[in-house]
């Protein structure tokens, strides 16, 4: 599988020489600049945390270790790079769990389910802390053939209209980007029409007229230029998510020293405390920039009654998968959800 991977031009670092001590032995670590294969664009605050990584690990390495990255799709799109990734054609796959509810119906729930965290830095840590000790999410990811080596998280989504939205009747029959199985079934509870598709084509759908909002967080709409299409965002708070990670395959993992392991914690560990402090300063200078570009800030006044239209959306989630005979691996991972969220108050 490792001759595989090289011959693909995978992850070559994965064929370090095992046993050997990762601190006390860069002269035999082989050069190697890896292809990052990269969903979103350069421009996100995430997309720093990951440059971020790669400096980290730059520097750990004596230099050894680089990258190349990819941007925007350009070594795949966000509905390819799980294969890509496990297969060992790109050496590095960031991407949105989400985009595959099929295959990651596990790792896909923090990433996607609306309207349950607040906070962006809770919501990451619970998606890290469950691919770290949840049994059936680390299952799931085998099965895939990945390892998520670093996570990331988003502030609120919000909405971003072509037409004000104050109240949840000025939400009934727009239709809204949406992304992944929950946040639809909230839309559809909301009376809207859910159009799922890629992030990237949110401003050509607004554009043309196929969208009347953008369900994005305030710096997502910032960086993909949603104000030149969309000026009124409302501050309707749809919840924080855990935002893409970064994989690579399972195979190339498994290879590694206990040390090299240990060295890509300590880099993710300083780009992930990078962009937790990145969080609530990308956001406001984000809406202070739309607002001289004529952006509306849009007041929504029932909140509230969010939670009355839309039901407890991680009971929902239990309840379905039991529903499709998965009750085992739902109770699991959502016990260990609102373990987490207690514990961290959450």
């Amino acid at each position: 599988m490792i001759i595989n991977n090289v011959l693909k031009g995978g992850f070559i670092i994965g064929a370090f020489l095992a046993g050997s001590t990762f601190v006390n032995a860069n002269d035999n670590i082989p050069e190697k600049t890896l292809r990052w294969a990269h969903f979103s664009a350069e421009a996100w605050g995430s997309s720093q945390a990951d440059k971020l990584f790669v400096e980290e690990l730059s520097k750990r390495t004596d230099g050894k270790v680089d990258a190349r990255f990819y941007w925007s799709g350009a070594m795949g799109g966000g509905n390819e790079l799980l294969e890509l990734t496990a297969n060992g054609a790109v050496d590095v796959g960031s991407f949105v769990p989400a985009y595959y509810p099929g295959q990651m119906p596990l790792m896909s729930l923090v990433n996607s389910l609306p309207l349950t965290w607040n906070d962006p830095i809770l919501a990451m840590e619970t998606q890290k802390y469950l691919a770290q000790n949840n049994t059936y999410v680390q299952e799931e990811l085998a099965e895939n053939g990945v390892h998520p080596i670093l996570f990331h998280g988003l502030p609120p989504y919000r909405l971003q209209c072509t037409t004000p939205v104050r109240t949840i009747e000025d939400i009934e029959g727009l239709r809204v980007r949406t992304f992944g199985e929950w946040p639809p079934k909230m839309f559809d509870q909301l009376g809207a029409v859910p159009v799922n598709i890629a992030m990237t084509e949110v401003y050509e759908g607004l554009q043309r007229g196929s969208l009347d909002c953008a369900y994005l967080s305030i710096e997502g709409a910032g960086f993909l230029k949603v104000a030149e299409v969309a000026p009124y965002w409302s501050n309707i708070n749809l919840g924080a998510i855990a935002a893409y990670s970064s994989f690579v395959s399972k195979d190339a993992y498994d290879t590694w020293s206990q040390e090299f392991k240990e060295t890509i914690a300590e880099a993710a560990d300083v780009a992930e405390a990078y962009e937790k402090e990145e969080f609530s300063k990308l956001e406001q200078q984000t809406i202070e920039s739309a607002k001289e570009s004529g952006v509306q800030i849009v007041e929504f006044v029932e909140q509230e009654q969010l939670k009355e239209v839309v039901p407890n959306l991680l009971d929902a989630w239990e309840k379905s998968m039991c529903d499709s005979g998965r009750c085992d691996a739902a109770k699991s991972v959502a016990a260990d959800i609102r373990k987490f969220m207690d514990e961290n108050n959450g």
